[in-house]
């Protein structure tokens, strides 16, 4: 007759095993909260990077197992002289496939490395040609698992082999009986003896907390009362097979999922392709450049407002422009820039008028709009303004009509603004002279002592472009009025990104 292999199962010991299961999930839980908490001293960003860096390596586990009494045949003589058959599992009707429940802990000290603690409660059962035992086992076990992963590898691990050497302390209570009848063979046998196994098996990452595993291990006992008699071997053998799931306790990924070890070939190789690839796009950037240089110093190839664009196709050569207007500004700008040049023309107009009286600076109903008056080393036309001053106010007009806008709560300087500080430069190293004065703005949101900060950040991050340029430092002042003289209103979106801006005065 089988034995129902379920009935074995203690039900008070599983019940004791689902307890210590919920008591050791609240106190790693407890110790992971504490570990992830930050101190009153410790700064949010810095906990938020701790942790970042921090992977699981608490785990716990539940698991069951077949346990299979190995037939060991080494000494098949009694200590009397007479033929003796070791009884083992799975052999005839009075044996069952015997199973045991257990929980352990998990800790893992590198990704290659890690020891578990764990106990298991089960049955087993063993028969030979005439007689079989019953025994009720218990495992308390310490092992040392070592993965086994590749060198060569890019991806996290979800699959982990690993080998496995346990030592335990074994508690057994066994009973014999003869198969012909169930008679008992004498009275029960318990006691503990040292166990130690050897085993293979492999982990699976469900995700960062969640993962299952099979192992399968061979065990040697140092008794051979394992299962009830001692035939004068000194020990007895037994493969235990488990399956279990476990949780990691943390809100990272699993260390066990990371590489083990770099690969210097990798590194090696890497470190050659960069090399390769770092001396093609020099090649390509000489290439460019000589081409690019050789192309400039052609004849009729000459960019004045160094737009990209050549006076000869530049319908604008004096102003920075785009390809796609013939080197021209867009039109909105190309219309405000006509507006103001016409106001320039008129003010240089009413100077002409006065042939024998220098040139003053004539009041300007845009404040935005700085006139320069001709000096007298230049104004060589008793009073007239020669070509070069009418170039040099036009210039003047070009720097006040494009100040530099910021995004909110930045002094970084965008992209669209670095062509017309090129073409500031450019005005700035023509006419050695000239100095210029850049005040930063903000919008209204903030406090004015941080809007003043902010602004003096924006001037002095356009003064560092324009250095970087060739502008020697001594040719610019800078100044932060934060939110004082707004350009629109505080109140819309549009109007604050108008506020955000540094505005550029002569000198």
């Amino acid at each position: 007759m089988k034995m129902n292999y379920l009935g074995k199962l203690n039900i008070p010991v599983i019940g004791k095993l689902v307890n210590l299961g919920l008591i050791l999930t609240i106190t790693f839980n407890s110790l992971d909260l504490k570990a992830q908490a930050p101190s009153n001293q410790t700064t949010l960003e810095t906990a938020s990077k701790s942790t970042a860096n921090k992977l699981n390596r608490f785990s716990l586990g539940l698991k069951v197992s077949h346990l299979y009494d190995v037939k060991y045949s080494a000494f098949d003589l009694l200590t009397t002289g007479a033929s003796a058959n070791d009884l083992s599992g799975l052999n005839g009707p009075k044996t069952a496939f015997d199973m045991a429940a257990g929980i352990d802990v998990n800790y893992f000290f590198s990704p290659l490395f890690s020891m578990d603690f764990g106990y298991e409660q089960g049955k087993m059962t063993g028969a030979n040609k005439t007689e079989y035992y019953e025994s009720s086992v218990g495992f308390y076990s310490l092992g040392a698992n070592i993965s086994l992963k590749r060198s060569l590898r890019t991806k996290d691990y979800k699959f982990v082999p690993f080998l496995r050497a346990s030592i335990s302390r074994a508690q057994y209570e066994s009973e014999r009986k003869l198969i012909s009848d169930d008679f008992p063979l004498g009275p029960k046998t318990s006691g503990a003896a040292l166990m130690y196994g050897f085993g293979l098996g492999a982990r699976y990452y469900i995700n960062k907390n969640w993962s299952v595993y099979i192992l399968s291990e061979y065990n040697t006992i140092s008794t051979d009362a394992w299962d009830g008699y001692d035939y004068g071997s000194g020990r007895d053998q037994m493969l235990r097979s488990s399956v279990g799931i476990k949780y990691a306790f943390g809100r990272n990924k699993h260390v066990d999922q990371t590489l083990a070890w770099q690969d210097n070939r990798v590194d090696h190789l890497q470190a050659r392709l960069d090399e390769q690839v770092n001396q093609a796009v020099k090649n390509i950037n000489d290439s460019v450049n000589q081409t690019l240089a050789s192309y400039l110093n052609r004849p009729g190839s000459k960019d004045s407002d160094e737009d990209g664009i050549v006076d000869k196709f530049d319908k604008c050569p004096d102003v920075p422009g785009l390809f796609s207007n013939n080197g021209c500004p867009p039109v909105d700008e190309m219309k405000k820039l006509e507006e103001k040049i016409k106001s320039v023309e008129a003010a240089v107009a009413k100077a002409n008028e006065a042939p024998s009286v220098k040139t003053k600076a004539e009041p300007n109903t845009n404040p935005s709009v700085a006139v320069a008056p001709s000096t007298s080393s230049s104004n060589t036309g008793g009073g007239k303004l020669s070509e070069d001053e009418k170039y040099r106010l036009k210039n003047e007009l070009l720097v006040e009509m494009y100040p530099i806008r910021f995004a909110y709560n930045s002094y970084q300087i965008n992209a669209e603004s670095y062509q017309h500080l090129n073409t500031v430069a450019v005005i700035l190293r023509n006419n050695p002279a000239y100095k210029i004065k850049l005040i930063g703005y903000t919008d209204g949101i903030g406090s004015a002592e941080y809007n003043k900060k902010l602004g003096k950040q924006r001037a002095d991050a356009v003064a560092t472009y324009l250095e970087s340029r060739g502008i020697v430092k001594e040719r610019i002042s800078a100044v932060g009025e934060g939110k004082n003289q707004p350009l629109d209103d505080n109140d819309s979106k549009i109007g604050k990104a108008n506020n955000r801006r540094v505005e550029l005065i002569l000198d």
